[in-house]
């Protein structure tokens, strides 16, 4: 055998070799964006679970969501912030899930809950003045996304953080 032909033989097994690694590549990365779906599917179950459970959970905090979901204004001031509070813990967890579906990360079944979850919320007037004061605590393009599943073209002025937190009055 000349050097040629075994110099020909190692350049295809070099060619295999090169090939194998693409393909097998290929498969991690499916695989681990397939995770990655799973994992940001998980995240919104979980989310979306604490902040139901925290309601269900007392009945105080149900009170609560259902006072401050029809009138924000109507929250005494110590209760305002907690509503913020559970309102930011959903409206947080429901962000990511629309910053994940942007980059491609978030399968339409879940996307579809989530607009679903933004929807019944955002409809509610309580939860609207609660985004009207603190909606610049969220990405832009995800505050456009929430008016807009709201049926609101343009957010409405917000109050200032001092506005918010005042000492309680006696």
């Amino acid at each position: 055998m000349n050097w040629s032909a075994l110099a020909a033989i190692a350049e295809m097994l070099g060619a295999a070799a090169v090939v194998m690694s693409v393909l097998y590549l290929a498969a991690q990365v499916r695989s681990s964006t397939r995770q990655a779906r799973l994992d940001a599917t998980r995240e919104l179950a979980t989310r979306i679970s604490e902040v139901s459970l925290a309601v269900s959970a007392s009945r105080e905090m149900g009170a609560l969501l259902l006072t401050g979901g029809g009138d924000y204004e109507k929250l005494d001031e110590v209760d305002r912030v907690r509503f913020r509070g559970l309102m930011n813990a959903l409206f947080r967890g429901l962000e990511q899930q629309y910053l994940l579906r942007e980059e491609g990360a978030l399968d339409d079944e879940a996307w579809s809950a989530v607009e679903q979850i933004t929807k019944d919320f955002s409809s509610l007037p309580g939860v609207q003045q609660y985004l009207a004061d603190r909606g610049n605590w969220y990405s832009a393009s995800f505050l456009a996304f929430v008016w807009s599943t709201a049926g609101i073209e343009s957010q409405p002025p917000s109050a200032t953080m001092a506005d918010q937190y005042r000492p309680i009055s006696e």
